[in-house]
């Protein structure tokens, strides 16, 4: 409009973070594979399945180019839209379009997944937190396997993030994890390191139980291991039914959530090594 000056656009940096009128009643959390093939996208299922019957949890595909984590998950109902859609549709109420959005597992968790199109600008993997957060929702995000992902890091500088790093269960994954939890605390902090847990897959009936070892190893350090048994029903690498796992299976996931938030107050011994 002539004679009008147009607002300036904020500079709101690179993390934004939407405002609310009350804190979440729990924190967002990310699962990061230390390596390929460590388990991040059946570890998000399985402890999103878990707490379902207490929150409305959200399993949220948070890799780069988009994963298989609606088509692993969603034994219920695989939903058409995807995250690009649901944060594109601004003329629809934000709680209308995601629950079209939704794919849902037979647990009660919900699945947002993602394609490989960039996000719409100003939103990251943090932002979408925030919007699910305000929406009453947990979410927990698959990461994939690069701790380094654009996407991800203004997550990852989020003040209450809760982190699980995930391997599986072989003598050179073990290794590699060092290069992956050195990042993370050379780049955000002790404190951040220190509250993150490790998750072992074992994804064979053979491999040895490594968690004790490993705790020792890394003492002092992380927050502690966790260790995931062989299941015949993740090996098969078909959509998973959290109902089909094995009863020792259900129990590390939720292990895992009772470690990452303590806000729920799930019910059971708090946290200890596996093995």
């Amino acid at each position: 409009m002539q004679g009008a000056h147009a607002a300036a656009v904020p500079d709101l940096g690179t993390i934004v973070h939407l405002v609310r009128s009350d804190p979440p009643p729990w924190p967002p959390v990310l699962i990061i594979g230390g390596c390929g093939g460590g388990g991040a996208t059946t570890t998000t299922l399985g402890m999103a399945s878990q707490i379902a019957d207490l929150v409305c949890s959200v399993a949220v595909d948070g890799t780069a180019a988009g994963g298989d984590l609606a088509l692993r998950g969603a034994d219920l109902r695989f939903a058409g839209s995807t995250l690009q859609s649901w944060l594109a549709t601004a003329s629809t109420p934000a709680g209308a379009a995601l629950r079209s959005s939704l794919s849902l597992a037979s647990s009660g968790a919900a699945i947002v997944r993602r394609d490989a199109s960039a996000l719409p600008r100003r939103e990251t993997i943090a932002t979408v937190c925030d919007r699910l957060l305000a929406e009453g929702l947990a979410p927990i995000v698959d990461g994939g396997a690069s701790v380094a992902a654009r996407d991800l890091r203004p997550l990852l500088d989020h003040p209450d993030v809760r982190i699980a790093v995930t391997i599986p269960a072989r003598m050179d994954a073990a290794n590699r994890v060092a290069i992956t939890l050195r990042q993370l605390d050379e780049e955000f902090g002790e404190s951040l390191i220190a509250s993150t847990v490790l998750v072992i897959s074992h994804q064979s009936a053979h491999t040895p139980t490594v968690a004790a070892a490993l705790s020792q190893h890394y003492g002092g350090w992380i927050s502690g291991v966790i260790e995931v048994p062989f299941d015949p029903h993740l090996a098969i690498g078909r959509t998973i039914t959290n109902h089909a796992l094995l009863p020792e299976t259900r129990w590390a996931y939720l292990d895992l959530a009772r470690w990452l938030l303590p806000e729920l107050g799930l019910p059971g011994e708090e946290m200890a090594t596996h093995g």
